[in-house]
């Protein structure tokens, strides 16, 4: 399972973010009256409440970060508001204050659009916010920026229109045109991988595909569901979610329903960062992670706002919504509550045969729920240093040198350590020990390695080498103190695990001495 820490926008030739359309979140009729989500999979907060400097009270639709200085997010009643590294702030434009805005998008710092209700479209060149022509008064939900400066956005009715960095067109679906337009339902979220491919999803299960030259509908949709929201990773990989906690991916061939524990909630929005990273939100204050191979439901905000869009830049996140709402994300999360055993203990000392002492760390996560992303933190003690055994090839079959094969070290570069993962029923098993994916690294005197994420019951053996630092003179006594962190926050510390209590005395060998023999003169 990746580390949330290091969520960042995929590398896409496309800018922009887009809103859901979510301005009046429907209420599910035939929904299951369970909420999977408020029994979360993960006591680990990662987004917390943003208040902001002045309060606003408008629901905010959509949200696009341009960097981490700079940032803009609009709402009902012509709300816009501005990002500048520190708050939100709401900018008096003058315009379309009748309007509600559905979707925001940037180019770069000095270009973007906000657009809306009864066809609004507002431009921003330069620090001045003016509108544009439209060709259309439907109500336009979702916006997409090439990397080419060429801007689509799709709304109510099948509208998709287009800007040629002059003015706006209308571009019809499956061939249509102006004379005889095609029929197609409500279009609410739009996405690009490059300029030649995209998806664009909508009510009533709709999905179009964008091939370079025309939208086209997807007549193999798996959903009848309204479909609110579009992420696109590449053109072989998309995900879309809906009404009833509908989610679907696409595998490059076809799109596919996922199984969900979000059927009493709509979803409106998602933001996929990369195959294995990704957030989902919606009704309710409904919040998940996908870490690669499921969706993990997060704790929900206290009261429960609807939530209707999400944006990253690289690390920073924001998720806006409801009666104003802000939630921030949090670099490896907060823990809310742990209940983790860990403890170390020397378990070999320097021989001829290993030059190293050996100290095994174990942890159990006793909790029934997955933790925060855990580091594993250990200051090394003056006159030490990690020590790396060189790999040695492990015996052939048949081999039978029994005394080297039992003392064969076999490790990759750079690892110092090594893990062991078992599930346990009652109390922890030991099992064989496995390489721990990843690496570990000094920082600031600190032995520092990345343990992941631990589920519920999981455990880990965590094996450390240490060896005698050349020309550092050693403090006594050496005591170890180790220590799992999150986000800079213990979590778990070890008992102090004592290495030396003082200097070592040299054994000398006793030095036998000879004494003559006497001599014994004969009497005469």
């Amino acid at each position: 399972m990746k580390r949330l820490i290091f969520l960042g926008l995929l590398l896409l030739p496309l800018v922009g973010c887009s809103g859901s359309g979510a301005v009046n979140p429907l209420t599910p009729a035939n929904a299951s009256k369970v909420d999977a989500s408020d029994n979360p999979d993960s006591d680990v907060i990662y987004w917390s409440n943003f208040p902001l400097e002045t309060p606003v009270t408008d629901t905010i639709n959509a949200i696009c970060l341009v960097n981490k200085k700079l940032g803009w997010a609009v709402g009902n009643n012509g709300l816009i508001m501005q990002y500048d590294g520190q708050t939100w702030n709401k900018i008096q434009t003058g315009l379309a204050q009748n309007q509600n805005f559905m979707a925001v998008g940037f180019l770069n710092e000095t270009e973007g659009w906000a657009v809306g209700t009864q066809g609004t479209i507002l431009h921003y060149n330069n620090g001045q916010w003016t509108q544009d022509t439209s060709p259309t008064q439907e109500v336009l939900y979702s916006i997409t920026i090439t990397a080419s400066r060429t801007v689509w956005v799709v709304g109510s009715n099948g509208a998709i229109l287009t800007y040629n960095g002059i003015s706006w067109g209308t571009v019809y679906a499956n061939g249509g045109t102006a004379a005889a337009p095609t029929t197609v339902a409500d279009i609410y979220s739009i996405g690009l991988s490059d300029q030649n491919s995209g998806w664009a999803v909508g009510n009533l299960g709709l999905i179009l595909k964008y091939d370079g030259q025309k939208w086209t509908t997807f007549t193999a949709s798996p959903t009848t569901e309204r479909l609110n929201s579009v992420s696109v990773l590449s053109d072989v990989q998309a995900w879309a979610v809906g009404a009833y906690g509908t989610i679907l991916n696409f595998n490059g061939t076809t799109w596919n329903k996922q199984g969900s524990a979000f059927s009493g909630f709509d979803l409106y929005t998602i933001s996929m960062i990369d195959d294995s990273n990704g957030w989902l939100a919606g009704q309710d204050g409904t919040i998940a992670f996908y870490d690669g191979t499921r969706w993990i439901s997060h704790v929900k905000p206290d009261t429960k706002p609807s939530l209707n869009a999400i944006a990253f830049y690289k690390d920073l996140g924001f998720m806006v919504g409801q009666n104003g709402t802000f939630i921030k994300f949090q670099k490896g999360g907060v823990p809310a509550k742990f209940d983790i055993t860990f403890k170390g203990a020397v378990t070999e000392k320097p021989s001829k045969v290993h030059p190293y002492w050996t100290l095994t760390y174990t942890l159990l996560n006793q909790s029934p729920k997955t933790t925060a992303f855990l580091d594993f933190v250990m200051p090394v003690p003056k006159g030490f240093e990690p020590y790396q055994p060189k790999a040695t090839p492990t015996p052939s079959v048949g081999q039978t040198n029994g005394a080297a094969a039992a003392t064969v070290v076999t490790v990759t570069p750079t690892v110092i350590a090594a893990a062991t993962v078992s599930t346990p029923s009652t109390k922890v098993v030991a099992q064989v020990s496995s390489p721990v994916s990843g690496t570990w690294m000094m920082k600031d005197g600190n032995l520092l390695w990345e343990l992941g994420i631990i589920t519920s019951s999981e455990s880990k053996i965590i094996t450390i080498l240490l060896v005698s630092k050349k020309g550092e003179k050693k403090e006594y006594p050496v005591v170890l103190n180790a220590s799992l962190k999150t986000v800079d926050q213990a979590v778990a510390d070890a008992a102090p695990v004592t290495m030396l209590v003082s200097e070592p005395k040299p054994v000398f060998s006793p030095t036998v001495t000879t004494l003559p023999t006497a001599t014994t003169t004969p009497s005469h």
